[in-house]
Formats: structure tokens, C-alpha cells, sequence
């Protein structure tokens, strides 16, 4: 089982969990724990449909690249969550 750093934000009833190595990849949900079982979702689709193309998937980043470049912004409240591709 592959697992993606998803980046959650939100707060009180809208939260999305992004997943910046799937471009486009998301899932949204009334609490964190729905926005990342959506993202899961969001991540088999994603790769079901590129691998029907015969396209590559890109392989996960680590956690450390990501905050590196700058895609988690935890001082406007954004935070790394694990998504996995089962």
C-alpha cells in the first residue's frame, strides 16, 4: 500500500485534503476524517485512471520535500496527513 502526504486545512464544517504529488487529486468532507477517507478515494481514482491510459504514477514524495518547497503552510493552519492508495 503506497501512502501520499495529503495537506489538510479547514475548519468547522469545510475541510479539503490536497494531494500535491497527484495533480488535481483532492477530497473535501464536513470533518478531517471525511476529507482524508475522500482523499483516499480521490487517489484510487486518480491512479485507476492514469494506469488505464498507460500513464506512470508519480511516486510520493517524503514529507521533508514537501515542507522544503513550500507546500504546506503551517502558519495558515495547513497540516501533512497521510493518504493512502489501497
Amino acid at each position: 500500500m503506497t501512502g501520499y502526504v495529503g495537506i489538510l486545512d479547514g475548519s468547522n464544517d469545510v475541510w479539503g485534503v490536497r494531494v500535491p504529488d497527484l495533480s488535481g487529486c483532492h477530497g473535501g468532507g464536513l470533518s478531517p476524517e471525511q476529507a482524508i477517507a475522500d482523499a483516499e478515494l480521490a487517489v484510487r481514482e486518480w491512479t485507476e485512471a492514469r494506469m488505464a491510459k498507460r500513464l506512470p504514477i508519480p511516486k510520493p514524495r517524503a514529507l521533508v520535500a514537501l515542507l522544503r518547497s513550500g507546500e504546506i503552510d503551517s502558519a495558515n493552519g495547513d497540516s501533512a496527513v497521510i493518504v493512502r492508495q489501497r
